[in-house]
């Protein structure tokens, strides 16, 4: 008879681990996951397309500012070359205005170039979401005429 009692201690040793070891597991079990909802690809569009319309509208005010300099330059170069133009000049002056105005004229477009250059690409539009495909109607879903009965 004393092995009952050393079997029965032997036993709870045994399981003893095993027990601890599965409560440690139940704690630390992740909760179960919440209900998520479905992400609407139409409202992502639509969210990527204002986020799309306010760097558009971004860009296209530097490039604006960009090209309003430029024209200034331009412009102040063709007013130099006008206001240096005189009847008594001689080919040789007449010439070298001409160089000076195209030297500026280059100069602005240069820059201009550059700046747009520094700017970067225009951004790009979202792509709008897929349609979804219409569901090809199944024949034995439609209504037919049951077949008349032979006489």
């Amino acid at each position: 008879m004393r092995i009952r009692p050393v079997a029965i201690v032997a036993t709870a040793l045994f399981f003893a681990p095993l027990i601890s070891i599965s409560t440690a597991a139940a704690d630390s079990k992740t909760p179960a996951p919440t209900i998520q909802k479905r992400i609407d690809p139409k409202e992502v569009y639509k969210n990527a397309l204002e986020e799309f319309r306010k760097e558009l509208k971004v860009y296209e005010n530097n490039r604006r500012e960009i090209n309003k300099i430029f024209k200034e330059a331009i412009d102040r170069a063709l007013a130099d070359a006008k206001s240096n133009k005189s009847v008594g000049q001689t080919q040789i002056q007449k010439r070298q205005s001409m160089n000076i105005r195209e030297s500026a004229v280059i100069a602005a477009t240069v820059s201009r170039d550059a700046a747009i250059e520094a700017l970067g690409s225009p951004p790009i539009a979202p792509t709008p979401p897929a349609k979804i495909p219409n569901v090809a109607k199944n024949k034995s879903q439609q209504t037919e005429k049951p077949p008349a009965p032979k006489k």
